[in-house]
């Protein structure tokens, strides 16, 4: 049911972030909220070869869906978790991504300075989500007052501030508009 009310935003999402994705077969990535595993799919799909790829949602009924669709790889692991709850060595992943899900995180800061201790030196971290900015600040307005969920959308502006401050380099930093929605991607590089 998700993938079928979301599904044009989902295409759209995924079709951007993986225009800027190479992935290296010695990459061990860390897709943080993958919901049903779309952009693992994806990567497979286009026959993008890894070494390892976390999948971690905190949604029991997300998670059964990306099991069911992924499970028959090696090469993939499930975990269940909140972000702030990750548990992982320091200089882990080669990368991480974090697509339509950075706005449900409550302490962004530290998140982001998570992600900083668990990626390798050179690793970078891609973020594509939701821009408050502009004509879409009335529409996201809009969603935080009809949701049950935290959401917390940043603009362009404060999350590269964000990722700076977390000592990223930002080697990417756009913001697009696309029907209705106010779209921003940055990759930065520790």
């Amino acid at each position: 049911m998700y993938e079928q009310k979301w599904g044009a935003y989902l295409d759209h999402t995924h079709q951007r972030l993986l225009k800027y994705i190479e992935v290296d077969p010695s990459d061990v990535i860390l897709d943080p909220s993958a919901g049903t595993g779309l952009l693992a799919k994806k990567l497979i799909d286009r026959k993008s070869s890894f070494d390892h790829l976390v999948v971690n949602d905190p949604s029991d009924e997300m998670l059964t869906i990306a099991r069911q669709r992924l499970s028959s790889n090696p090469s993939i692991s499930f975990a269940n978790h909140k972000v702030q709850h990750l548990s992982y060595p320091p200089n882990y992943f080669t990368k991480i991504i974090c697509l339509n899900s950075f706005h449900f995180y409550k302490n962004q800061q530290q998140v982001l300075g998570q992600f900083y201790n668990i990626l390798k030196p050179g690793g970078k971290l891609y973020i594509l989500d939701w821009n408050r900015e502009g004509f879409f600040q009335i529409f996201n307005q809009l969603i935080r007052w009809t949701n049950s969920e935290y959401i917390n959308t940043c603009s362009l502006g404060e999350l590269k501030q964000m990722m700076s401050a977390q000592k990223f380099n930002i080697k990417i930093s756009h913001s697009w508009n696309w029907r209705y929605w106010k779209l921003l991607l940055l990759e930065g590089i520790k």
